[in-house]
């Protein structure tokens, strides 16, 4: 009986181990898996830069053509992206890719890309088919998207924090274009009456789900171009080291909590041997 009780408890302390380590795993979980995209993202920057701006030149004559077209036709928006299950190759994405969308408020600076779809919007933010190819220009609106709200990348899931005067950058082309935001809106995913062209604006819309988890509406910032300046594009570098030394201080936070439940446990355990 005695035997049988010993090895009852052993079990139970066992089980209360690995369920506590179970618990802290799942808890720490989100935040790692974050903090290990932010880390992975900042850290490729120069070569997806490099790809950006290289796909970016070899178009841009095209696209400046089509912004034309839509100035005079009027803008088509295509599907609501946040819809679509599209997923394309990772070569593809490399392909597609033009530029970044930087928001220094919210300590966002994401990969833009040309086209949508799930798998570039799983990388970062994209243009929405049907709107303005963003090079800036007058009787221009472009509408750049990105998800909010994803269990392990944060994207634009602060976008609900940004507010009126606060500014956006966009850089495509070398070509580097600052939006001051003047109107905030949610409606319905089909309701696209805000993404029209405005006659001699030069706007950007950023648009992603809303409420939280629910992603029945679209939230919707609008911006006005404003000339760019330098304390800007500093606001933004300043903010992406920030958000890169921020995670990496996550990722070791939680490496020293998995050390430090091991040693605990292992304590533990040698304690109730000796017991």
């Amino acid at each position: 009986m005695a035997k049988q009780a010993k090895g009852s408890n052993r079990l139970l302390r066992w089980l209360v181990i690995i369920l506590f380590t179970a618990g802290a795993a799942c808890f720490c979980y989100p935040f790692a898996a974050t903090a290990i995209n932010e880390v992975i993202m900042t850290s490729r920057r120069a070569e997806a830069d490099r790809e950006a701006a290289k796909n970016a030149a070899a178009q841009d004559a095209q696209r400046a053509s089509e912004n034309r077209a839509l100035a005079e036709t009027g803008l088509r928006p295509g599907q609501d992206p946040f819809n679509s299950e599209q997923k394309v190759k990772q070569a593809y994405v490399k392909k597609h890719l033009i530029g970044r969308i930087a928001i220094p408020k919210i300590e966002v600076d994401l990969p833009l890309f040309d086209t949508t779809n799930n798998t570039l919007l799983d990388q970062g933010a994209v243009v929405l088919p049907g709107t303005s190819y963003p090079r800036g220009g007058k009787n221009t609106h472009t509408v750049i998207s990105a998800h909010g709200g994803l269990p392990t990348k944060r994207y634009f899931t602060g976008l609900k924090k940004l507010k009126k005067g606060q500014q956006f950058l966009i850089e495509v082309n070398g070509k580097k274009l600052a939006y001051k935001v003047f109107r905030i809106q949610t409606v319905k995913p089909d309701q696209t009456e805000s993404l029209q062209i405005e006659s001699g604006q030069d706007l950007a819309t950023l648009m992603t789900c809303t409420p939280y988890m629910i992603n029945s509406h679209r939230l919707l910032v609008t911006g006005k171009r404003v000339p760019y300046t330098e304390s800007l594009g500093q606001a933004a570098k300043a903010a992406d080291q920030w958000r890169f030394w921020k995670s990496a201080a996550l990722i070791g936070g939680v490496l020293l909590l998995a050390v430090l439940i091991v040693w605990l446990a292992r304590r533990y355990l040698r304690r109730q041997r000796r017991s």
